[in-house]
């Protein structure tokens, strides 16, 4: 076996096993106010996972598969389940529904397929005519905020109209682009890349500007 085919291996093994890795995660720490062993703001939690709370403790989580902010505020326990948590020992748990984009949902569903539409560009932008493909996540913000696997160079594409790229360099856990001082505009199309891998998102035309809820503007890779 070659060495270039053994390099090819082992990086596809990395994707599937990051695949699966997100495909398990349920709920991303939003807020943390007090010490809790093991878990820091912008975590992203696996279902199943049981957290000790402190008293005096406040956690916020967002979950992606139902669309739900919940604050639990200790002491006591809280595990993590696949759209909403339980706790135990004294927590109590107050949950709010967020308004999320339908078109979201559909475009969860059709991530990682060959769907595209095909966009009539606004005058004058390079892009009269061009295939996108559908969109895995609909933002209400215009200022995203990416999950960071691994430090690397993150760049931002438009789609729909001729921009330059924007790259940043970025660490951590998460890269929140409202801290640029910049936004996007409302009802563009665009595609972000980190360290070879890349999605699709949209910006809704109804989005707010600048950062809101994490999981109104967050996009996973």
């Amino acid at each position: 076996m070659s060495r270039f085919f053994k390099s090819m291996m082992m990086a596809a093994a990395l994707l599937l096993a990051t695949g699966a890795a997100q495909a398990q995660q349920a709920a991303v720490v939003e807020d943390l106010s007090g010490a809790v062993a093991g878990v820091e703001v912008f975590d992203f939690l696996s279902a199943g996972k049981t957290i000790a709370l402190p008293a005096g403790t406040k956690l916020v989580l967002g979950y992606m598969n139902s669309c739900t902010r919940e604050t639990v505020t200790g002491g006591g326990s809280v595990t993590i389940g696949e759209t909403g948590s339980k706790v135990a020992g004294g927590a109590k748990l107050q949950t709010e529904q967020l308004k999320c984009a339908a078109a979201n949902q559909l475009a969860q569903g059709q991530a990682g397929k060959s769907a595209a539409m095909v966009f009539r560009g606004q005058p004058g932008s390079g892009r009269k005519r061009a295939e996108i493909p559908q969109p895995s996540a609909v933002l209400m913000y215009t200022a995203p905020a990416f999950q960071i696997v691994r430090p690397g160079q993150l760049t931002i594409e438009r789609l729909d109209v001729a921009e330059t790229v924007q790259a940043f360099d970025v660490t951590g856990k998460l890269f929140d682009y409202g801290k640029t001082g910049k936004k996007l505009d409302a009802g563009g199309y665009y595609r972000v890349e980190l360290n070879g891998q890349s999605t699709i998102f949209h910006i809704s035309m109804d989005a707010a500007e600048g950062a809101g809820p994490l999981l109104l503007r967050l996009v996973r890779f």
